[in-house]
């Protein structure tokens, strides 16, 4: 039986102005992501090869120092500084986009830290900017044999997609094309994620290989039924530019603080994953 596989997109440019689809200055240079003049950051982080040993499907050998990504959180236009008093925040990644070993390169991936007085996490939305995303999806639980999922969802997304993150389901970001990629997000600043699940399961039930292959995870004792959709099939067509959606009007994704509002916002959505994992 041949490996199943999904499509890896052509290489893509290593530098692009990436202002008008954002909608807040930022370009990016030799793969590198630079906000323009009065664009704000409340932190400035990255992520290096080490710090994702557990979750790489191939060794870290000698190159633990590597950045694999760079994330601004709590991002604004300096003439925006209503958006700092906000719960929610506006947040970019950007990632190299350099294969580890076989293995497509990838976030560190997790699930949402839950509100008090609620049993699963918060919401988010993720917008591409730049490159072609794999948002790998999937429920995770502990069984008596390893790491457990039912289902699992690779939803493709190009530049100006909007992919919505559910409130009760791991979620990892994997570069599907030959380059850097870059996305943006907002989000309640108190979701903090919760990595040590996916770090003791070694990662998500699918691994993606940088030429596209689909290698189950073997420590899982059965990988999770995995189909692959759209972002427009999965979260709709995307109404702005995430930024300036969110800064227009911050009250129409207030329900990202709210993880009980999910199902009202999305009923489409909430229906697909509680049907598929009923």
């Amino acid at each position: 039986m041949s490996e199943p596989r999904v499509a890896i997109a052509a290489p893509i440019a290593l530098d692009a102005d990436l202002s008008v689809l954002a909608g807040l200055p930022l370009a990016l240079s030799a793969g590198r992501i630079h906000p323009g003049l009065g664009v704000v950051a409340e932190e400035d982080l990255v992520r290096r090869l080490a710090d994702m040993r557990a979750v790489v499907a191939a060794g870290v050998g000698r190159h633990g120092r590597r950045i694999e990504y760079r994330m601004l959180n709590g991002v604004q236009r300096s003439e925006d500084a209503q958006l700092a008093d906000l719960p929610l925040r506006y947040e970019l990644t950007a990632m190299h986009g350099r294969p580890v070993g076989w293995e497509a390169a990838k976030t560190l991936g997790h699930v949402h830290v839950c509100p008090p007085g609620f049993p699963v996490g918060y919401p988010e939305v993720v917008e591409v900017l730049h490159g072609m995303a794999g948002f790998l999806i999937q429920d995770l639980a502990d069984g008596p044999d390893g790491p457990q999922s039912r289902r699992a969802w690779l939803v493709r997304a190009g530049p100006g997609d909007w992919v919505v993150l559910p409130p009760d389901l791991a979620h990892v970001t994997i570069d599907l094309g030959a380059g850097p990629l870059v996305f943006s997000d907002v989000i309640d600043r108190r979701a903090r994620g919760i990595y040590a699940g996916v770090a003791a399961a070694r990662g998500f039930g699918w691994y993606v290989a940088a030429d596209g292959g689909l290698r189950p995870n073997p420590r899982y004792a059965r990988p999770p039924r995995l189909e692959e959709v759209t972002a427009a099939d999965w979260s709709g067509p995307a109404p702005a530019p995430l930024y300036r959606y969110f800064r227009d009007d911050p009250s129409r994704l207030a329900w990202l603080s709210d993880p009980a509002a999910f199902e009202s916002v999305a009923p489409a959505l909430a229906a697909r994953i509680a049907g598929a994992l009923a």
